[in-house]
C-alpha cells in the first residue's frame, strides 16, 4: 500500500509543487493522526483519488445512461457529475487526516479525567516521570491516551530522549489542546522541580468537573433528541400512514402511489432516521471510548 502513495506522488509531482502552499497543513494533520506518510505523498494521493473517482463516475454515468437509451442528455450530466464527484473525492482524501485527528482528539479528553487521576496515582507512589508514561503505556483501558503515553515512553525507551525532549514531541503531534496543555505543565513542573503530584491532582480536579458538565449537557441533549424522534419518526410515521389510508379510501390519490410511498418510508425513511439519530448521538457522547 506504501508503494500507491510514493507512485501517486511521482505521477502528479508537478502539480503538489506549484501549490505547495495549499498542502503544507497536511504535515501536522498526518503528525496529528498518527499517519506515516509523507505529507508530498499523501498531497499526490489526494490527486489521484480525485482523479480516478471523477473518471470512474465519468464513464459509469455514459455507459448506463447511453446503455439505457437516455441519449444526448446524457452527456452534459456525465460530464457535469464526473468533476463534481472527482472534487469531492479529493477533498475528502485530503481533509481524511483531520477527521482521523479529530475522531483521536475526542477519545483522548473522553479519556483524561480517568487517565490523569491515574498519574496523579503513580505520581504521589513516587514513581519517576519516564516510569509513569510507561506504566500508563501497558494500562490500555485508556485506549489513544495510553498510545499517546506509549510514544512518550518509545521516545525515552528507544530514541534515548529525556523526559522533556519526548514531551516537547508529544505537545507536537497531540491532537487534543487539553493533553498539549497537561503535557506543558508536566514539562513546566519537571524543569523547576514542582511537585507533579499536586499539580496533576489540580488538572484531574478540573478534567473532572469538565467531564460532570459535558455528561450533563449530553444527557440534556439525548432527552431533546428522544422527544423529537418519537414526534417526527414514530408519530409522523404513523400519522402519514393514517392520512394516506383515509385519501385512499376517499379516491383523492391514487392507491398504488400511496402504497409506493408507505413501503419507502417504513423501509427507506425510518430506517434512515432512526441511523441518522443513533450516529449524532454517538458522536456527541463523552462515554465513546
Amino acid at each position: 500500500m506504501a508503494d500507491i502513495y510514493k507512485k501517486s506522488f511521482e505521477f502528479f509531482r508537478e502539480p503538489v509543487r506549484k501549490y505547495s502552499e495549499f498542502f503544507s497543513p497536511l504535515q501536522n494533520s498526518l503528525r496529528r493522526a498518527h499517519i506515516t506518510v509523507p505529507p508530498e505523498h499523501w498531497a499526490g494521493y489526494s490527486i489521484f483519488v480525485g482523479v480516478l473517482a471523477g473518471a470512474v463516475a465519468l464513464s459509469l454515468v455514459l455507459f448506463f445512461g447511453l446503455g439505457l437509451g437516455f441519449g444526448l442528455p446524457t452527456i452534459p450530466i456525465a460530464f457535469l457529475l464526473g468533476p463534481l464527484i472527482g472534487v469531492t473525492g479529493f477533498f475528502l482524501t485530503f481533509y481524511y487526516p483531520n477527521i482521523i485527528a479529530d475522531e483521536r482528539k475526542k477519545k483522548i479528553e473522553n479519556a483524561l479525567p480517568f487517565g490523569t487521576l491515574y498519574l496523579t496515582t503513580l505520581a504521589r507512589a513516587g514513581f519517576p516521570p519516564q516510569t509513569i508514561f510507561r506504566l500508563m503505556a501497558g494500562f490500555k483501558e485508556y485506549g489513544e491516551l495510553s498510545h499517546e503515553a506509549s510514544k512518550i515512553s518509545n521516545d525515552i525507551d528507544a530514541l534515548g530522549l529525556d523526559i522533556s525532549e519526548a514531551l516537547s514531541r508529544a505537545m507536537k503531534r497531540s491532537p487534543s489542546s487539553k493533553w498539549t496543555e497537561l503535557l506543558a505543565g508536566l514539562k513546566t513542573a519537571i524543569n523547576v522541580g514542582g511537585d507533579l503530584a499536586d499539580f496533576l491532582d489540580q488538572k484531574a480536579d478540573g478534567f473532572v468537573a469538565d467531564y460532570k458538565r459535558r455528561l450533563s449537557e449530553f444527557s440534556n441533549f439525548l432527552t431533546l433528541m428522544i422527544e423529537i424522534y418519537i414526534t417526527l419518526v414514530i408519530v409522523g410515521g404513523i400519522f402519514f400512514i393514517v392520512i394516506s389510508s383515509v385519501m385512499s379510501s376517499i379516491g383523492a390519490v391514487p392507491v398504488q402511489l400511496l402504497k409506493t410511498a408507505n413501503l419507502l418510508i417504513v423501509i427507506i425513511g425510518i430506517p434512515a432516521l432512526t441511523g441518522a439519530f443513533l450516529l449524532i448521538a454517538k458522536g456527541l457522547s463523552p462515554l465513546e471510548d
